[in-house]
């Protein structure tokens, strides 16, 4: 059944590949589209999600508590062996963009196929906090050799305010609050532009897949690999415990931390001075390895789902 629904999501990134390298298939034609999807399509769809139904605030509290611990935890121990990771700065930058972040389009597609409609208004909440906090983090690991901590304090919040999927759970929750309303028009474009965010998404990543100097970065993608498919998952996984967490959040969390990081790590690290090599390559075998390795998380959530430990 899992294998089944992992399935397509995997022959559609495929299919984003093999199309992103055809003659026809322009580049500046994938970027409009990923920008497209990011800007529009799965902004609509989180404010679908989210305002359907009736949102309890308090429902966010447990989701920080469980994420604030697993990033501190391996914040702490990247900064405590960042020696043994990387020599230079931007490496080092990448390789915790690329332990930290997850790809939004691959999360709620995979969200879906496991847990339907109630799985991805989970995860819109998961969003609401994760995305805010990983770009925080991300920009000042990127900026952290920089004197001016006011600049880096911008750069952190501004990247938070302008994400459009923190604004589109944002949104999405005043909704469902009943903080303010849409005219009908609104929703009936939201409801049209909604359905193509997923499988749109999905062959975005799959035409973002490239691979560059890969001999020359073999430690470096080693422990973004080990980190994010491997480490901040158990993290996770401990905090859901310790915080007895509801199972199903729990195995939305622990599908979104078992995630590829996104394409927007790239764009990131490039505007900020990361290493976007290395960068890239991470996302993309990151991308490939995720769909051996999340099965086994999402397997290990419903086992322990079942002998009632996140209850």
């Amino acid at each position: 059944m899992l294998l089944e629904a992992l399935i397509p999501i995997v022959a559609i990134i495929g299919l984003g590949f093999v199309i992103a390298r055809m003659p026809f298939a322009a580049d500046t034609g994938w970027e409009l589209l990923e920008r497209l999807t990011y800007y529009l399509f799965f902004p609509s769809l989180l404010v679908l999600e989210l305002s359907s139904t009736r949102v309890q605030v308090a429902e966010l509290v447990p989701i920080a508590l469980v994420l604030g611990l697993a990033l501190a935890i391996l914040s702490v121990l990247f900064v405590g062996l960042r020696q043994f990771i990387a020599r230079d700065s931007a490496s080092l930058s990448s390789v915790y963009q690329g332990s930290i972040r997850f790809n939004t389009y691959i999360g709620l597609a995979v969200v879906e196929a496991i847990l339907g409609d109630n799985g991805l208004r989970l995860a819109a909440l998961c969003l609401l906090v994760y995305i805010p906090a990983v770009n925080i983090l991300s920009v000042i690991a990127i900026t952290a050799g920089s004197q001016d901590t006011g600049k880096r304090g911008l750069l952190a919040v501004g990247s938070v305010l302008s994400n459009p999927l923190v604004l589109a759970c944002a949104a999405g929750l005043a909704l469902s609050q009943n903080m303010f309303s849409l005219p009908d028009i609104l929703w009936q474009m939201i409801e049209i532009l909604s359905p193509v965010a997923l499988p749109l998404g999905l062959l975005s990543v799959g035409a973002g897949i490239r691979f560059v100097a890969l001999g020359e970065q073999s430690w470096q993608l080693a422990v973004a690999m080990l980190n994010k498919l491997l480490v901040f998952p158990s993290l996770v996984l401990l905090a859901c415990v310790i915080f007895s967490l509801e199972s199903d959040y729990a195995r939305v969390l622990l599908i979104l931390t078992a995630l590829p990081a996104p394409p927007s790590a790239y764009i990131l690290a490039r505007q900020l001075g990361g290493n976007v090599a290395l960068m890239a390559n991470i996302i993309s075998l990151q991308t490939i390895a995720a769909f051996i390795l999340i099965p086994i998380w999402i397997d290990l959530g419903q086992r322990l789902s079942l002998l009632n430990i996140f209850i």
